[in-house]
């Protein structure tokens, strides 16, 4: 008996091209998350602003700070970006569980069990010895209902962004009702983003002169500004056409960040004198600013700057590929990296290149050995994974 043969049409030759070019990676947005990842790393090795060594301000650092605090912002618009890819939301829910969540638990029962060898006050077979007392399950469950990392041990302190993230995969149902190109949904998204951007507006203004009170427009502050940046990585998302392999937005997009981290550094340098004497908790504010109109510009403006490069080279695309897959590890992993260094003995630098030498330095040496663990973890997995299945397909399923 024959079987008939499907003849391929024109159109379905055309059709496969469009779903195989659909399901392309973007490697522009894979060295987005590379350098956000990076950038991360930079706020966390960056000197303290307020030099306790010599107990005085040190204005070169906070100009440093002002270039390498969009890491977290990079992140929230890659997730906009990738908003409307077609994942349904129970697959959203099991990869994050997966990928996000079961990765962070396991950091943070690590980080209480070996607290004591990692700030090098006790040896490694000590934190072994002691690992049920180590573990601080009260601190763990407080965080869990009050989305508050401090109550478990300083080494979790950048896990803040965790409970960000899971905020907006509990808001991505209502973020799909308004991240559509129907009429509705466009004008919905845009008022939200108007909205957003006149209350980010006010709260920057607010830190500098105090406004009338015109009873207190709360309306402004109805939406959180994590979900904002969500919103903005979809309108990114939606005209990336037009940024992709554009040399004017390229260019444009390098002096708008320049430009506007300049702005910011002289604004952070204002905010900072008004709070000399009397706030000197908030001398160094710089990490609350990823919230102001001045970061969501930088962070943009960074964006399209890299988006616009197109990476041809194929062998280049894959070492990229291969790195970017292993930032949320290097993201975990570097902050016990730096809290084991002590970068306390690096703050009497005082000249500006030696500074920026201690940044290129620590970012490289943080990154690489981040990037080794996270291989070595993996490897580990592997290799237990297919021991479980030789064992299970060669034993435990005999009867």
């Amino acid at each position: 008996m024959k079987v008939k043969e499907e003849v391929m049409t024109p159109d379905d030759n055309v059709k496969i091209l469009e779903q195989k070019e659909k399901n392309k990676r973007d490697i522009s947005v894979d060295i987005i998350r590379i350098i956000a990842c990076m950038m991360v790393i930079l706020t966390h090795l960056c000197l303290q602003v307020l030099n306790r060594a010599y107990n005085r301000i040190d204005w070169s650092r906070l100009l440093e700070k002002s270039f390498v605090t969009d890491g977290v912002p990079l992140f929230f618009l890659i997730t906009g970006f990738f908003l409307v890819n077609g994942r349904s939301y129970k697959k959203i829910w099991k990869n994050t569980i997966k990928k996000v969540l079961l990765p962070t638990l396991i950091f943070i029962l690590f980080a209480q069990i070996f607290y004591m060898f990692i700030t090098s006050k006790e040896s490694f077979i000590w934190c072994l010895k002691n690992a049920v007392v180590n573990l601080n399950i009260l601190g763990i469950l407080k965080s869990i209902f009050t989305g508050d990392v401090t109550p478990i041990n300083t080494l979790c302190a950048h896990l803040w962004y965790i409970f960000s993230y899971i905020k907006i995969i509990i808001w991505i149902p209502v973020l799909w009702l308004v991240c559509k190109e129907d009429k509705n949904s466009k004008l919905a998204r845009r008022m939200i983003l108007i909205f957003a951007v006149i209350s980010m507006i006010i709260t920057d203004v607010q830190k500098f002169i105090t406004l009338p009170s015109i009873g207190k427009i709360k309306v402004f502050n109805f939406i959180d500004r994590e979900l904002i940046y969500v919103l903005l990585g979809y309108e990114l998302f939606v005209h990336k056409d037009k940024i992709k392999n554009n040399k004017k937005i390229c260019i444009l997009s390098l002096i708008g960040f320049v430009l506007i981290n300049f702005i910011r550094y002289k604004l952070e340098t204002q905010y900072m004198v008004i709070n000399y004497f009397t706030d000197i908790v908030n001398r160094e504010s710089f990490m609350e600013w990823r919230y102001t109109f001045i970061n969501v510009l930088s962070s943009i403006f960074l964006f399209t700057f890299i988006y616009s490069f197109e990476i041809n080279n194929t062998n280049l695309s894959k070492i990229i590929v291969w790195i970017s897959d292993k930032t949320f590890g290097i993201y975990l992993i570097h902050y016990l990296i730096l809290a084991k260094i002590d970068l306390y003995k690096f703050e009497k630098i005082e000249k500006f290149y030696f500074e920026i030498l201690y940044l290129i330095v620590g970012l490289i040496v943080t990154f690489i050995a981040s990037l080794l663990i996270v291989v070595i973890i993996r490897k580990i997995k592997e290799v237990l994974i297919k021991g479980y299945n030789y064992l299970k397909n060669n034993f435990l399923t005999q009867k």
